[in-house]
């Protein structure tokens, strides 16, 4: 399974359907910032029945979308996600308090953005990603092995 990975889109649509066409992929996850949520979830709308995650950034406090939520936590193939944008986790501080929320709901893959800051790291058994800001051309993709479940990621640019 291939999971496209954005953040901090800031009304700028453009690099995120270059990310889109180019990956094909099966999810995608927005980690805030969007500012224009009913565009952009228009722009997703168009791909077929595939699952798709907005998250509510610091950003998008005016949002009239539905779309957006705070916090996702979910299963999928054998993990568990825990999404947010990041800012209430003090995130431009250090990693340590998504690490510790992440870890609280059982999870073993935490995803953010609001840094701007493009980060992959492992902090015991959990993988922490931030794909940086698809405004400035910045993504991830984030694939499950559907033998082992393993996870592979990888930090892109436009």
């Amino acid at each position: 399974m291939k999971i496209l990975i954005v953040s901090d889109s800031h009304r700028m649509n453009g690099n995120l359907k270059i990310a889109i066409d180019r990956e094909k992929p099966d999810m995608l996850i927005h980690l805030g910032d969007i500012e224009d949520a009913e565009r952009t979830v228009a722009l997703w709308a168009g791909a077929p029945k595939t699952p798709c995650v907005f998250i509510k950034g610091n950003c998008d406090r005016y949002s009239g979308s539905e779309e957006l939520r705070d916090r996702a936590v979910f299963p999928l193939k054998g993990h568990r996600f825990y999404c947010c944008h990041g800012h209430m986790e003090n995130v431009k501080k250090g990693c340590d308090g998504l690490a510790a929320a992440a870890r609280a709901e059982h999870c073993d893959i935490a995803l953010y953005g609001h840094t701007h800051v493009p980060d992959f790291h492992r902090d015991g058994d959990l993988a922490v990603l931030n794909p940086g800001s698809i405004r400035a051309g910045r993504y991830a993709v984030l694939e499950i092995d559907p033998d082992g479940g393993g996870i592979t990621a990888e930090l892109k640019s436009l």
